[in-house]
């Protein structure tokens, strides 16, 4: 970019361990960056700690937000991993006259998985089976969801009429609009998740990834242990769907920014789609889009709050085709956490692109929800899956989470032999 940020302020909405990647990047570019939420317990949001600034101030309430921005002259904000964090940017950078990469249309579409499995049905993009509440015939198991909810907030897995109607219960308390959807829940096919980088009128996609679920779930809970770049999958309605997908970004008037789609691989080898965001995702996968691609997504987000621009696409020009990632999530099988440690290791790893950590010592983790909670998340890349496979061997060796009486919180490892022959 030739644009010039150092020095600009910055204001990220969330002072989560998710924003701390985002955090540093600004900060390496060279902007003051300001975080702000409620929280005045800086281990419920350790991205206080290092940002430049913290406000204690909650992300909703925009009429405190509006004037402490315009005293401190903020030049950008930033909402990056949450829907109602970004439907809040919305609305701060209205007020504020700053740049917005999206609409609240755009966000609504994305963010509401019934109105997003309709849009998709407009551009001929196949969705996931789904069934109403009170339909006698549902094809057990299915998942239960809100509609507006990501980050897997609210949602189980219903194996019977009794299960069904509890996760139904816990969705609707967990849904603003007080919707569920009610999905065929697909546990033995491969999910797929693709990710679109937006730029005016060009459309890019920047990454591929398959899911390997923990093994130990019992179809109780959805455990995505591991992200896997690029996808080893191939599917024969992909190009198709590919050009309906760029299409349906057209038609939503979506000229900024990253969205994700996520879908299945069905019997018959066709991707199938449930859900989409219009935002950064969990996996925290910049590090292997910045060595295949030679860019850093998170600098559409940071340059285009300042701007209302971004100029990286077409500067696209070497793409590192054999360049490969694994991403790893460690949940905790619940506890309280009195351990963790081994992650400054992993991080020294050689082909070591990220890491994260996101519980905090003393945390009382549950093992009673359909998502468990995560502790950490790190990742690896590099052309050579052997060598993928044994930096994962040596994180599993060096990563240790215990509770107060040394017990293992572990959930779930991946089997690394998998990652060996994931591309063979």
């Amino acid at each position: 970019m030739k644009y010039d940020i150092k020095g600009k302020k910055i204001l990220i909405l969330g002072a989560s361990s998710s924003e701390i990647p985002l955090i540093n990047r600004a900060q390496e570019l060279g902007a003051y960056v300001i975080v702000t939420d409620r929280n005045i317990n800086y281990d419920l949001s350790p991205a206080k700690r290092l940002a430049d600034s913290a406000w204690d101030i909650s992300w909703s309430d925009i009429n405190s937000l509006e004037k402490k921005c315009k005293e401190t002259k903020i030049d950008g904000v930033i909402a990056g991993y949450s829907e109602f964090r970004c439907e809040n940017l919305i609305r701060l950078t209205e007020r504020l006259n700053l740049p917005c990469y999206l609409t609240e249309r755009q966000l609504e579409i994305t963010r509401d998985k019934i109105l997003f499995k309709k849009e998709c049905e407009k551009y001929n993009i196949p969705v996931i089976t789904e069934f109403d509440y009170t339909d006698e015939r549902i094809d057990y198991p299915v998942i239960v969801k809100p509609v507006d909810r990501g980050g897997s907030i609210g949602i189980s897995i219903a194996n019977d009429k009794k299960e069904l109607d509890s996760a139904y219960k816990y969705a609707m308390d967990l849904s603003v609009k007080k919707e569920v959807i009610i999905e065929k829940y697909i546990s033995n096919k491969n999910k797929i998740d693709l990710y679109y980088a937006v730029e005016e009128d060009k459309i890019f996609l920047i990454s591929e990834a398959d899911t390997i679920y923990a093994k130990n779930n019992n179809g109780k809970r959805v455990v995505q242990s591991s992200w896997l770049y690029p996808s080893n999958k191939e599917s024969p309605n992909f190009d198709e769907i590919d050009s309906n997908i760029r299409k349906m970004i057209k038609g939503l008037g979506i000229r900024n920014g990253c969205l994700f789609f996520s879908g299945f691989l069905l019997d018959n080898n066709e991707l199938s789609f449930f859900e989409c965001g219009f935002r950064l995702e969990g996996a925290h996968q910049h590090g292997y889009v910045d060595r295949r691609l030679g860019f850093n997504y998170l600098d559409m987000f940071i340059y285009h709050s300042i701007f209302g621009r971004t100029e990286f696409l077409d500067n696209i020009n070497d793409i590192d085709e054999e360049i490969k990632s694994v991403v790893v999530n460690i949940y905790s099988k619940g506890g309280k956490i009195k351990e963790v440690s081994g992650l400054n290791e992993i991080s020294e790893i050689n082909n070591c692109s990220f890491t994260l950590l996101s519980a905090y010592l003393g945390e009382d983790t549950s093992n009673t929800k359909a998502i468990l909670d995560k502790v950490c998340i790190f990742s690896f890349c590099d052309r050579n899956p052997l060598e993928l496979k044994k930096s994962l061997d040596l994180a599993y060796k060096l990563l240790k989470v215990k509770d107060e009486k040394g017990n293992d919180l572990i959930y779930d490892k991946v089997n690394t032999e998998l990652i060996a022959d994931w591309w063979s």
